[in-house]
């Protein structure tokens, strides 16, 4: 009887090492961390035999992370770690500004935490009053008006961003999708996200935007649902996103197939940033109608053609303008601790109802009279 021979796959050990060139002074200080799924020594040869360079391996480890999963990674994933962690790199190679010892220590930690970086504890702050009264004012109509639609038409420097996340923590919301036309502003959001909030409010950041590449706190999808997966309960989440690139996907019109969960997703609150620019279209309206949410936040210093159309009731807007911010500087300069500040009636703001409201419609009123500009 022939004898039978038996082939057994070769296992494979995916591995990440690192190496350091004595001889080459530009790379003084500098780390080569790569991935092999062969012999670390064949890569090494491989990799330095031909050049005539002599190496100095500081470490390799499995490329597997420490948490029992028996999940693998590769040199990327470990690469947009240290990157999170600013450390120097010339994303056309593999080569890392810090030594072999540091290099070691960050794969531990890497393989051991999955790559998160972990948030300076978050400041805590107290709003001001004109903040806390639209928080306050947008959360009854919120909690009155399910699907409903709100405007904060407030100057610059109101501080939207951090009423807005409050806004988010005082009705609970899990999902928050906050949309521009000015992927500019995203480091705002970011922030102010990573000074006021941070990852034990409970909230995970999330973006794809360029303006935010490789900020260390900003997850994409995948990275939200594997953090996500590690806790004993699913993060809540805030998603930035440009409208550019919605308006791109094709699951909103466009040609490009991304952002396909933004349509998956059950939002709490969608808030739509700089509202007045670029948003008021039919395709814009499309792209938002296949955004299932609970409520809508619309953010704006100039909304003045959505005023002039009547798009929100007189109960859905919140004013806060030039006047109100020097009216609201001079009672807090003149307040004692007894005293309270009512709200200035002769401009447009919106006040506690003691006070009264001026809406839009009055709002236009007085536009008319003093010409001034609606669209």
């Amino acid at each position: 009887m022939a004898g039978i021979t038996l082939r057994t796959a070769r296992q494979v050990v995916p591995m990440i090492y690192a190496y350091t060139t004595p001889e080459i002074a530009r790379h003084n200080g500098w780390t080569k961390i790569g991935y092999t799924e062969q012999s670390v020594d064949k890569r090494l040869k491989q990799q330095t035999h031909t050049a005539d360079v002599l190496f100095h391996e500081e470490w390799r480890g499995n490329a597997v992370y420490d948490d029992g999963s028996g999940e693998v990674f590769t040199d990327h994933d470990f690469h947009a770690y240290l990157r999170k962690l600013n450390v120097e790199n010339d994303r056309k190679n593999e080569w890392f500004h810090l030594d072999g010892q540091q290099s070691r220590r960050y794969f531990q930690d890497f393989r051991m935490n999955r790559g998160r970086v972990q948030l300076d504890a978050a400041i805590a702050y107290t709003l001001r009053e004109e903040q806390a009264r639209a928080v306050h004012d947008t959360k009854i109509y919120y909690q009155s008006h399910p699907g409903g639609e709100y405007l904060w038409n407030a100057k610059p420097r109101f501080g939207k961003t951090l009423s807005v996340y409050d806004f988010c923590k005082q009705v609970d919301a899990q999902t928050v999708l906050i949309v521009t036309n000015r992927p500019a502003i995203a480091n705002s959001w970011y922030s102010d996200y990573v000074r006021f909030l941070g990852r034990e409010s409970g909230y995970l950041f999330v973006s794809h935007v360029d303006a935010l590449a490789g900020q260390p706190h900003v997850l994409d999808e995948q990275g939200y649902l594997d953090a996500a997966a590690q806790g004993e309960k699913l993060y809540k989440r805030i998603e930035f996103v440009s409208l550019q690139d919605m308006k791109g996907s094709k699951y909103f019109g466009g040609e490009y197939d991304k952002l396909r969960h933004l349509t998956e997703l059950n939002w709490d609150v969608l808030v739509i940033d700089e509202a007045h620019e670029g948003v008021d279209t039919y395709k814009t309206d499309l792209a938002f109608d296949r955004i299932r949410r609970k409520f809508t936040l619309h953010l704006s210093g100039t909304p003045f053609k959505a005023l002039a159309n009547d798009k929100f009731a007189g109960d859905a807007i919140f004013n806060w303008t030039y006047a109100d911010e020097q009216a609201a500087k001079r009672n807090r300069g003149s307040r004692t601790p007894t005293q309270t500040s009512p709200c200035s009636t002769s401009t447009p703001t919106r006040c506690p109802r003691s006070f009264g409201m001026r809406s839009g419609r009055a709002w236009r009123s007085t536009a008319k009279r003093r010409n001034l500009p609606l669209i």
